[in-house]
């Protein structure tokens, strides 16, 4: 068929209408990708597909813009309410920073206790069957070991990022300083 114009109205044809929102939120999402590398913006898009199935973009990560808009609008609030007051806005700012840190590190130390119980109960659970050569194992005791180390491996990446989060909390708060 070949690329013609299409007239912009609303496509009536549900299988039609489900093609035409795949392609263009590829292309959506493939634009705001150019625009966050060739200027550096950070970009976070919803969209929510005819079916209602919430399709989400974010660069560097959509997680980190939602909170930071969120933050931001938060932000406005309280400095419309008060715009004379500045040094009571700074201090709710430096109160909400402290006390989102201290959530997050409060998840960070569940999150390590956590991980700690579960390598325990790995090398509790597998010391008579894993403490074999690795090509002794049965296939059943292969699978077993492979989705251990798959949980684990989750454990550690959810670790991971509590710090990073938490590391960007503290860089902006003594950034504030």
């Amino acid at each position: 068929m070949g690329r013609r114009k299409i007239k912009m109205e609303q496509v009536q044809d549900t299988n039609t209408k489900q093609v035409t929102f795949s392609k263009r939120r590829l292309g959506l999402f493939k634009k705001a990708s150019e625009l966050a590398t060739l200027c550096n913006a950070e970009v976070g898009i919803v969209v929510f597909s005819p079916g209602n199935k919430p399709y989400s973009f974010g660069k560097p990560n959509f997680d980190l813009i939602a909170e930071r808009f969120k933050n931001d609008s938060e932000e406005e609030e309280d400095s419309c309410e008060t715009s004379g007051n500045s040094r009571g806005n700074r201090a709710r700012q430096e109160k909400k920073i402290c006390k989102r840190l201290n959530s997050i590190i409060e998840d960070a130390e569940e999150e390590k206790k956590r991980s700690e119980k579960l390598q325990n109960l790995l090398e509790s659970a597998g010391e008579e069957r894993f403490n074999k050569p690795i090509e002794e194992l049965t296939l059943e005791e292969l699978i077993e070991y492979e989705a251990k180390m798959v949980k684990m491996h989750g454990g550690i990446q959810g670790n991971i990022n509590q710090m990073q989060a938490s590391s960007s909390l503290m860089i902006l708060s003594k950034s504030d300083n």
